[in-house]
């Protein structure tokens, strides 16, 4: 079950008084995927961790299907850029991690299941250290699905892969998306990567963080890569965010 995402007027505040996201207002559709990308700094990964309920909004509000989000729940997941693995458990005890409050049964069928959806099912007790980095996102991904949440943010989750591991994980998301229709907002400094995989990409201007603009991807599924609606809507992309950093001061165009 996939639910609606909505940030609403959204405002950060630093404690040192920096404001990094000013009025951020975005509505995400149930089943829906967004990409959100922008220069560094413009508080994107902000968003991801006021979405996930890890950080509090200055001002407005982030909600999920109407009910504001102020604490972590199980009904949002998030997947860092790194997989952020346990190094003392197993890729089971990972992806189980969380689930002590379910009979041992049902925690075993959820992992099992969960470890198939992204293909580790062989590899449930290996340890972190015997996998290589497209597996260790899979198990990151599969730690994220076994509570089976309604929305799924994705912080820049494939950037530290090679670009086959990366392209073979971008088609494995979105097999288990078809498969689940979770509600997907991924953070991504690729441009092809945000039009292959979104249905919409917001650009981020920074300085602070504010939508530039919104960009529909309306191209049917399965997409073909370098097909010349996706060099179209890539070429859409790149030129809003190029604005955007045109707009934006010139120090914080880069770092």
């Amino acid at each position: 079950m996939s639910a609606a995402l909505a940030f609403e007027d959204v405002t950060k505040v630093f404690a040192n008084g920096s404001l990094v996201l000013s009025h951020v207002s975005l509505a995400v559709a149930p089943s829906r995927i967004l990409a959100i990308v922008g220069g560094s700094g413009c508080g994107k990964s902000t968003l991801l961790r006021m979405a996930s309920g890890l950080d509090a909004p200055s001002a407005g509000r982030v909600r999920l299907d109407g009910a504001a989000v102020t604490a972590p729940t199980e009904a949002i997941g998030l997947v860092f850029q790194e997989p952020r693995l346990l190094p003392w458990l197993t890729v089971r005890g990972n992806v189980g991690f969380g689930l002590e409050h379910l009979f041992a049964s049902e925690r075993r069928e959820r992992v099992d299941a969960a470890l198939a959806r992204v293909g580790l099912a062989d590899r449930a007790e290996a340890w972190p250290r015997q996998l290589s980095g497209g597996q260790a996102q899979r198990a990151a991904l599969a730690r994220a699905l076994v509570a089976r949440p309604q929305a799924l943010l994705l912080d820049e989750p494939f950037s530290a892969l090679d670009a086959i591991t990366r392209a073979d994980l971008q088609d494995h998301l979105l097999e288990l998306w078809a498969e689940l229709k979770t509600t997907l907002v991924l953070v991504t400094h690729d441009v092809e990567e945000a039009v292959y995989l979104a249905d919409e990409v917001a650009v981020m201007a920074a300085k602070p963080g504010r939508i530039a603009a919104r960009i529909a991807i309306d191209i049917p599924r399965p997409r073909r890569r370098r097909s010349p609606d996706l060099d179209e809507a890539a070429r859409a992309v790149a030129a809003a965010l190029d604005a955007a950093l045109e707009r934006a001061p010139a120090h914080s165009r880069h770092g």
